[in-house]
């Protein structure tokens, strides 16, 4: 599977978009919650006790991580168990930390950080991108990087290849992802210029969304890389990926300030880049050239460590 895992995934990315677009606008944060395994087989990695010993003594009996399940190949439900690059991560830094993380399955992207404010869990793997705004709120551990991707239907006369090409289209965008300040500081540019505005549409789900751009409800949908052109090729959707990418982003795992928990596992994100257990999962899900290098794994806490613009 490690080599050849696209056969794999097409299936069981097809199952995912089915089920979330048979439920779009009606899952809530409360209806998807759920306790999911957070442990591969025994053995693959062991503790490192240098690194467990930085998990606060009140966490060392577990952590609660706010898991979203709509947005393959990162995160995803499959047979009502949580599936992905950001779930496996999870996976690897329980066993390096020595301490259970126990995954809440989310069904809404913009209750994740509420959620977490709020106490209900500690910490969450959600492909967030770093934001100036987050960082005021929560802390970063950084994975890796992505930019933001554009998609048309087929047949359609739009072509974008330039931030100004999205001038008086709508997007479609996913609630609450960064994607939306994006887009809306491109619109502000666009009025800036003369141009006519773009207009921004959000959704629950991104099942919601690419079904949006599906019916013709939006005429341009804007979703990371990874995600897009994974959704894209494994569903075989009538959809054309554009030229355009927007500026690379940071994405990370968000933690609650309040825990201490960014230390220990920063630390253990930098071990398993280190043991080659990081490499291996981005190479299974097809992503391997997002691979970030040990030090540019970083805890991030203050606002002016946000990337500029």
């Amino acid at each position: 599977m490690s080599h050849h895992p696209s056969r794999l995934l097409a299936g069981l990315a097809t199952a995912a978009l089915t089920l979330g677009l048979a439920a779009c606008g009606t899952s809530s944060a409360d209806d998807a919650k759920g306790s999911m395994p957070s442990k591969p087989p025994a053995g693959d990695l062991e503790a490192v006790p240098a690194i467990a010993k930085l998990v606060p003594e009140k966490y060392r009996s577990g952590i609660d991580n706010g898991q979203y399940n709509d947005l393959p190949p990162q995160e995803f439900l499959q047979d009502g168990e949580l599936v992905g690059i950001q779930p496996e991560i999870v996976r690897a830094l329980s066993q390096v930390l020595g301490v259970p993380i126990e995954n809440q399955s989310i069904g809404t992207w913009d209750s994740l950080i509420p959620g977490l404010l709020g106490g209900r869990f500690q910490i969450s793997s959600s492909d967030f991108g770093v934001t100036a705004e987050r960082l005021e709120q929560v802390d970063f551990v950084t994975e890796f990087s992505l930019g933001t991707a554009f998609a048309v239907k087929k047949g359609s006369d739009i072509e974008v290849k330039e931030e100004a090409d999205l001038c008086g289209h709508s997007v479609g965008v996913l609630a609450g992802s960064y994607f939306v300040d994006q887009v809306k500081k491109v619109s502000e540019e666009c009025t800036a210029a003369g141009n006519e505005p773009v207009e921004v549409m959000t959704y629950p789900t991104a099942s919601a969304q690419i079904l949006a751009e599906m019916n013709g409800r939006t005429e341009i949908t804007a979703e990371g890389q990874d995600t897009l052109g994974y959704t894209v090729s494994s569903q075989k959707l009538p959809l054309e990926i554009q030229e355009l990418v927007l500026d690379s982003v940071p994405q990370g795992i968000i933690v609650d300030k309040r825990t201490g928990l960014g230390p220990a596992l920063e630390a253990a994100m930098k071990e398993i880049v280190r043991n080659g257990t990081y490499a291996k999962i981005l190479e299974r899900w097809n992503v391997a050239d997002l691979a970030a290098t040990e030090d540019e794994i970083e805890l991030l806490t203050d606002p002016a460590q946000a990337p500029a613009g």
